[in-house]
C-alpha cells in the first residue's frame, strides 16, 4: 500500500491527525492493532477535556485564561517550557474545531455537572467522542484499518533518505504487507498493558497493576523508537495511576473500576497493619495519591476496612463491598493476618476514644468517630494505570527529536506517544486529551505539507472501508431486575452519559436501585438506544452493559404485571385478541339473520341492524371501562412504587410533563443532537412515525366521541355521511396510524439489534398488528359499508377493537401511561433539584 499520510493509532491523538491532515488535502490511511469495536484507544474511558478560554462558553463556566492553564502546567512540573506554551495556546481553539468535526458536549446549564471553568464534558462520553471523530474521518475518506498492527520499521524511519518514502511492515489479519508513506504520524500510545515491561522498569510489583485502558497499549513502536535513536522523555515505567477494586477486570475497565472512600476507613495490608494516612488527601487528587501510594509498595495489595457509617457515606461503586460482622471474620474473607487486623483497629479506636496517636497518623474525617461501628466491610485494592508518561521528545511541529540532536523530518508523534516531552510527574484532569488534540492537530498539519510535497512520488491507492459483522439480538436475561440493577449501577458508577437523555441524572438520584426505581426508569427510558453506542462497556466487553435491553425487559415485566407468563406474554394477548377478532364475526354468523347479516343496504341505521346499539354500547363501555380502571390501577401502583427523590410539583412542572409527552422531547424533539448511534444521527422519523400512529388514533377516539355525540344529541345513527366529522376524523385517523406502523415497521427492519430485546420485539409487533387491524378494517368498512360485505366487516372491526381494549392493560399499547406518569414524576425531581441547585 501507498499513503501520503499514516496515521497509527486510532485513538483521539490520531484521529484528531488524521481529520487535521486531510482537512489539508492529504491522502490519509489510519491503521490500529485494535479491533473495531475498541477502535478509540483510551479515548473510550475518558469524559472531559482541559480547554483554555477567556469567555463563558456553552461547555465551561467563567475563563479559564492561556496563562491559568500555563501555571497549572508549570505547576504540575511540565518539563519544557515551549512545549507547555504550544499545548496551552493550541487548546484555546480545540473546543471549537472540535464541536466543527461532530463532537457534542454536555451544556452545562443542564444542571448535571460539577462546576468547571477549566474542563469542558462529552455529550456520552469518550466512546460518543471517538464515534463522532471516526465518522468525520471517514466521510473526509480517510481509509480506517482496524486489527492491524506495525511490525517493523524501516531503520531509516528517523533518517529518511531525502525524497524516499517511509516504509513500515504492517501485520494485518489477511498477512503481512508493507505501507510506504510521505509522512507517519505515531499515536498509538504507551505500554501500559505490557506488565513484562512495566516490571523491568518499576519492579515485580507490576505484575499486579491493572491496566484500565485498551488492553492494545503496548507500546512496540514506542519502544523501537527508543532503542533505534529517538530522544527519550519522562521516567520509564512512570505512569498514572490510580487505586482500583482489585476484583475489576485487569484490562480495559477504565473508570467504574476506580476505588473510592479511603478517608472514610482505614487501609491494611496483607498483615493487617496501616501503612499511611488515609484522611490526608480527601480531595480530587486522592486517586492518584492512593495509586502512587500502592503502587510505590513492594506488595500493591491492599484492603479498604469501613464499618457502617462508612459504607453508607460511599459513592455507587462496581462491586458490593465485602461484609462481616466481626473483624475477624472479614479477616478470614479477605485473606487479611486476623491478629494484625485487630490490633489495628484496636489502635485506631484507642485513639478516636482520646487515647495516644496510632504509629501511623490517622488524619480525622467526619466518619471517623463511627469508624468501628459494625458490620465490617472491606473493598479488596490495588493500583491501576490509566496511562504511561514515558515517550519520546518532540520539537514545537511534533517532529520526533533524536538522542543525537536534529529532529526525524518526516516522523511525528502524538498523544501518549509523546507525554513525557510535556507530562511532569503531576496530573490535571483533561489534560491528557489536550495534549492529543492540541499535537495531534499539528502532526496532521505537517505531515499534510509533506505529503503534498511528494505528491508525485507517493500514489495512493484506495481500499473498501472495514464494516464489522452484524451482531446477532440479544437474549434476554434470566432475572430482568437484577440484570437492570446491575447495568444501572455501572451507569451510575460511570457517569459519562448525564447528558443523552432523563434516565441518566434520575438514575444518579437513586443510588439503592430499588425495584420500583428500576420500574421508573424503564419507563423514563423512549429507547432511542443512543447510550448501546456510546457505551464503552458494551458487549463485548467483560461488563456486557446493554442497557437498553435491560430497560426493555422491565417494561416487558411490568407489562405483563406476574399474570402472563414471562416467555409467552405476547403469545397469550395475541390468543385473546383472536379469540375477539374472529369470535366476534363468528357470533354474528350465528346469531344474526343472513338477510340482515349479507344486506347491501346502506343508509343511516344499517350498522345497527347488525349488532343492536344497545350490545355495542354496553360491550364498548365494560370492555374499555374495565381495561380503563385496571390499568389506572396499575398506573398508581408503578406511582408507588416509583417514589424516589424529592419532587416540587406546580403547574409549570405538569406543563413541562404535558409537552414532554406530547413533542417526544426524549426522542430527538428538543434542541441539540438529539438521539444517534455510531453512524450518526437517527433523524427524526421515528418521532414522526410515533406521532402519526399516536395522534391518528387519538384522531379515531375523537371520532367515536363525535358520533357517540350525533346518536344521543341529534338523532343521527351510523353509518354517517363521508363528509360528516366523525368519518372525517376516522379516515384521517386510520389513514395516519397505518402510515406511521409502516415507518415503524421500516425501522425495525434496518435497526441494529444488539440492543433489542426479544421479548420487546414480540410485544411491538403484536402492538403494530393490532393497531393496524383495528385501522385497515375500519377503512375497510367505510370503503365497503354499502356493500354486501359491510356487516362481517363491521364485526371484525368490531371484534379487533374489543381485542385492543382487553389487551390493553398487559400489552405494549399501555406504556403512553406508564411513560407520562414517569415523565411527570421526573419533571418534578428537575424541579426540586433546580431549586436546592439555586
Amino acid at each position: 500500500m501507498r499513503a501520503g499520510v499514516l496515521v497509527v493509532g486510532s485513538g483521539f491523538a490520531g484521529l484528531c491527525a488524521a481529520i487535521e491532515a486531510r482537512l489539508a488535502g492529504a491522502s490519509v490511511t489510519l491503521i490500529d492493532a485494535a479491533p473495531f469495536h475498541l477502535r478509540g484507544g483510551n479515548a473510550r474511558h475518558s469524559r472531559n477535556i482541559r480547554l483554555a478560554h477567556d469567555a463563558e462558553t456553552p461547555w465551561q463556566r467563567a475563563c479559564y485564561p492561556v496563562e491559568d492553564l500555563l501555571g497549572d502546567l508549570t505547576r504540575i512540573g511540565a518539563p519544557d517550557p515551549a512545549l507547555a506554551a504550544v499545548l496551552a495556546n493550541g487548546s484555546a481553539d480545540l473546543g471549537e474545531w472540535l464541536a466543527a468535526q461532530g463532537v457534542a458536549f454536555e451544556p452545562w446549564a443542564d444542571g448535571n455537572l460539577p462546576w468547571s471553568r477549566r474542563t469542558a464534558f462529552f455529550r456520552g462520553g469518550g466512546q460518543a467522542l471517538v464515534n463522532a471523530l471516526c465518522r468525520r474521518a471517514e466521510r473526509l475518506g480517510v481509509e480506517m484499518r482496524y486489527g492491524w498492527r506495525v511490525g517493523a520499521l524501516d531503520p531509516a524511519a528517523l533518517r529518511p533518505e531525502a525524497g524516499k518514502p517511509l516504509r513500515i511492515d504492517v501485520e494485518t489479519p489477511e498477512g503481512t504487507t508493507t505501507i510506504e508513506a510521505a509522512a507517519v504520524v505515531l499515536a498509538c500510545g504507551g505500554y501500559g498493558a505490557d506488565r513484562e515491561r512495566l516490571a523491568t522498569h518499576v519492579g515485580p510489583a507490576a505484575h499486579g497493576f491493572a491496566n484500565r485502558g485498551t488492553p492494545f497499549q503496548r507500546g512496540e513502536t514506542l519502544l523501537w523508537l527508543t532503542e533505534n535513536g529517538a530522544a527519550a522523555a519522562g521516567r520509564p515505567g512512570g505512569g498514572h495511576m490510580v487505586a482500583v477494586d482489585a476484583r475489576a477486570p485487569l484490562d480495559d475497565a477504565g473508570i467504574v473500576s476506580r476505588a473510592d472512600g479511603m478517608h472514610l476507613g482505614i487501609v491494611v495490608d496483607v498483615a493487617g497493619r496501616r501503612f499511611t494516612d488515609e484522611g490526608a488527601e480527601a480531595g480530587p487528587a486522592r486517586y492518584s495519591h492512593w495509586g502512587h501510594v500502592l503502587a510505590g509498595r513492594d506488595d500493591p495489595r491492599a484492603w479498604l476496612v469501613l464499618g457502617a457509617d462508612g459504607v453508607r457515606a460511599l459513592p455507587p461503586m462496581l462491586y458490593p463491598p465485602i461484609t462481616a460482622e466481626a473483624p475477624e471474620t472479614l479477616a478470614r474473607l479477605c485473606g487479611i493476618d486476623t491478629a494484625g487486623l485487630r490490633e489495628s483497629l484496636t489502635e485506631l479506636e484507642f485513639h478516636l476514644a482520646g487515647g495516644p496517636r496510632p504509629g501511623v497518623p490517622r488524619t480525622r474525617s467526619d466518619a471517623a468517630p463511627l469508624l468501628l461501628a459494625p458490620p465490617f466491610a472491606a473493598i479488596p485494592l490495588h493500583p491501576g494505570l490509566g496511562f504511561t508518561r514515558h515517550g519520546v521528545l518532540v520539537d514545537a511541529t511534533a517532529r520526533v527529536r533524536l538522542a543525537g540532536g536534529g529532529v526525524s523530518p518526516r516522523l511525528f508523534a502524538a498523544g501518549a506517544t509523546m507525554f513525557g516531552a510535556v507530562l511532569g510527574e503531576g496530573y490535571l484532569s483533561g489534560l491528557a486529551l489536550t495534549i492529543g488534540g492540541v499535537f495531534g492537530r499539528i502532526a496532521g498539519r505537517q505531515a499534510a505539507q509533506i505529503a503534498g510535497s511528494v505528491h508525485s512520488e507517493i500514489r495512493v491507492t484506495a481500499c473498501s472501508r472495514q464494516i464489522p459483522p452484524s451482531a446477532p439480538a440479544s437474549v434476554p436475561a434470566t432475572d430482568p431486575v437484577a440484570e437492570a440493577r446491575r447495568a444501572l449501577n455501572v451507569c451510575n458508577t460511570c457517569g459519562f452519559c448525564t447528558g443523552l437523555c432523563d434516565v441518566f441524572p434520575a438514575a444518579q438520584l437513586r443510588a439503592a436501585l430499588t425495584a420500583g426505581d428500576l420500574r421508573h426508569l424503564a419507563h423514563l427510558c423512549h429507547d432511542c438506544r443512543s447510550c448501546h453506542d456510546d457505551c464503552q462497556y458494551a458487549p463485548p466487553h467483560d461488563f456486557a452493559v446493554n442497557l437498553p435491553v435491560a430497560l426493555a425487559e422491565m417494561r416487558a415485566e411490568e407489562y405483563r404485571a406476574g399474570v402472563l407468563p414471562r416467555g409467552s406474554a405476547a403469545a397469550w394477548l395475541a390468543v385473546v385478541y383472536a379469540l375477539c377478532f374472529v369470535g366476534l364475526p363468528l357470533a354474528a354468523l350465528l346469531l344474526v339473520p343472513p338477510q340482515a347479516l349479507f344486506s347491501a343496504r346502506g343508509g343511516e341505521g344499517s350498522f345497527y341492524a347488525v349488532i343492536p346499539h344497545g350490545v355495542m354500547a354496553a360491550g364498548a363501555g365494560l370492555a374499555f371501562g374495565a381495561a380503563g380502571l385496571i390499568l389506572a390501577l396499575r398506573i398508581w401502583l408503578f406511582w408507588r412504587a416509583g417514589r424516589g427523590p424529592d419532587t416540587h410539583h406546580s403547574p409549570h412542572t405538569v406543563a413541562r410533563a404535558l409537552s414532554d409527552v406530547l413533542t417526544l422531547r426524549n426522542l430527538g424533539g428538543g434542541k441539540g443532537p438529539g438521539c444517534e448511534t455510531r453512524e450518526g444521527p437517527v433523524g427524526p422519523t421515528r418521532r414522526w412515525a410515533h406521532h402519526l400512529v399516536a395522534y391518528g388514533f387519538g384522531l379515531t377516539f375523537l371520532a367515536t366521541i363525535a358520533g357517540a355525540a350525533k346518536h344521543h344529541f341529534f338523532d343521527q345513527l351510523a353509518p354517517y355521511p363521508v363528509l360528516s366529522l366523525p368519518v372525517a376524523l376516522g379516515t384521517l385517523g386510520g389513514i395516519a396510524m397505518l402510515a406511521g406502523l409502516a415507518g415503524l415497521e421500516a425501522r425495525r427492519l434496518r435497526a441494529d439489534r444488539r440492543p433489542a430485546a426479544r421479548r420487546m420485539e414480540s410485544a411491538d409487533r403484536f402492538t403494530r398488528a393490532s393497531l393496524a387491524i383495528v385501522a385497515a378494517s375500519g377503512l375497510a368498512l367505510l370503503a365497503l359499508r354499502d356493500t354486501a360485505a359491510m356487516g362481517l366487516l363491521l364485526a371484525l372491526h368490531l371484534g379487533s377493537v374489543l381485542g385492543l381494549a382487553l389487551t390493553l392493560p398487559f400489552g405494549k399499547l399501555s406504556h403512553g401511561a406508564y411513560r407520562a406518569a414517569a415523565l411527570l414524576r421526573h419533571s418534578g425531581e428537575r424541579a426540586a433539584r433546580a431549586a436546592t441547585r439555586d
